[in-house]
């Protein structure tokens, strides 16, 4: 038998639990040029908390890979699956179609020993985008929502690109504070009637302001009452929020920071309560049901944590970045520009999965990152990269180590890639019963 390859688990976990806990994510790839060839099967260590970054130049495969490491969660024996979630930041519309088999390479798939195969799971849409997702023939399952009275006046300002010091700040922060104090929950409504009732800001202030709010409302997620993160991180499942959406709106990128900050700094706080209880109930043997520990998944990373400046989700997510780990939250973040990523975001990334990169930023990017364990220079292990889509290096920090991967296939459907102009076989050929 063929011996497999565990890539992220430390020593005392490979001693103790050995491949348990993994996600098959490829083979090794022995070789180089027309002489190379798959060898051991690679798995990665998904039980314990870990910061990811998953790069790549445009078309490798980045998105693809994200879908396999969430397709293996979804295959974890129940035992340790109910104690894990998945939550999917889909800013490309691409992942509703998991809920489909991968009928299309199921001759591939055969050759990887996997058939193809839908998987659950639960796809949040914006509840104002609901019902046209529906009528497009798409499988939604839940409308989500965020409550306004839980967003913050900074949230707010960057959003509609202000500074807290300047006038239209001031204002939605004393506007918010009166709302809090005298509401403790509210809408886009009573925020605009506030602001109409203001008499110290000039006319000019509270037209923009309210003219921002009444374009909020057109999005189609805020409302009084919000999602309920419970709903978002049942144990055992894989929650996807398309927020794709937003791409046709001019602040696309501000509406989804907000709500990735938002559900950010919720996580952190219910996860790191939820820790709390479980070590009590270590101690006591009393165990109470909590949120499970969390992977979540982000597309586009560079969007919500840029280098330069930042968004409403640059702080929350640092947070979850830097101190995740301790109360169980894993990052797995997607991005085509490392160079483009905060500094602080790629540091701490202990696994590396870099499909090819051919720009010098980039590579300088992952460059400034590598350890002492790597022997040749990165640019030399991504040269020898066969062109095949799907291969990668990995970098292990754990175990120190590095690795040329071919990605698996899918066994779910993969909604990404570019369209072509040929016909192609139907998504639904052969799959009736």
């Amino acid at each position: 038998m063929v011996e497999k390859i565990i890539v992220g688990k430390g020593w005392k976990d490979l001693k103790k639990y050995g491949p348990r806990g993994t996600a098959y994510i490829g083979k090794h790839i022995v070789g180089k040029g027309e002489e190379s060839h798959l060898t051991n099967p690679i798995h990665m260590d998904v039980t314990r908390p870990h910061v990811v970054l998953v790069c790549g130049k445009r078309g490798t495969g980045k998105s693809y890979t994200a879908g396999v490491v969430a397709e293996e969660i979804y295959r974890l024996p129940k035992d340790i699956r109910k104690n894990i979630c998945v939550l999917m930041i889909d800013t490309m519309g691409i992942y509703w179609s998991m809920k489909l088999p991968n009928e299309r390479d199921a001759d591939l798939l055969k050759e990887w020993g996997v058939k193809p195969e839908g998987i659950k799971t639960n796809l949040f849409v914006p509840k104002g985008y609901f019902d046209e997702y529906k009528k497009a023939g798409i499988t939604v399952d839940f409308p989500f929502t965020v409550s306004v009275s839980e967003l913050t006046s900074e949230d707010w300002a960057i959003t509609f690109g202000f500074s807290m010091i300047d006038e239209y700040g001031i204002l939605i922060e004393q506007v918010m504070e009166r709302l809090e104090e005298r509401e403790g929950n509210y809408s886009i409504e009573d925020i605009i009637g506030e602001i109409e009732k203001d008499e110290r800001s000039g006319k000019k202030v509270k037209e923009a302001l309210i003219n921002r709010f009444l374009a909020a409302k057109e999005w189609g997620i805020f409302e009084k009452k919000g999602t309920k993160t419970e709903d978002l991180l049942k144990s055992g499942t894989i929650s996807i929020l398309d927020v794709s959406h937003y791409m046709r709106v001019s602040e696309s990128w501000s509406i989804r920071a907000m709500v990735v900050g938002l559900l950010s700094r919720k996580i952190f706080k219910e996860r790191l309560a939820a820790r709390k209880v479980e070590e009590y109930g270590k101690v006591t043997g009393q165990a109470r049901k909590t949120i499970p520990m969390i992977w979540i998944m982000i597309d586009e990373a560079h969007q919500f944590i840029p280098e330069k400046g930042s968004t409403a989700a640059s702080g929350p997510l640092l947070t979850l970045v830097k101190e995740g780990r301790e109360p169980g939250i894993s990052m797995l973040m997607i991005t085509q520009q490392p160079n483009k990523l905060r500094g602080d975001a790629l540091s701490q990334a202990d696994l590396i999965i870099s499909h090819r990169l051919t720009s010098k930023a980039d590579i300088e990017a992952l460059r400034s990152i590598m350890q002492t364990y790597m022997l040749e220079d990165i640019q030399d292990y991504l040269n020898e990269l066969p062109k095949t889509k799907g291969s990668a290096i990995v970098l292990d920090d754990n175990l120190e180590r590095i690795y040329e991967i071919q990605v698996r296939p899918r066994f779910s459907w993969h909604a990404g890639g570019s369209p072509i102009i040929l016909k192609e076989r139907s998504l639904l050929e052969g799959m009736e019963t």
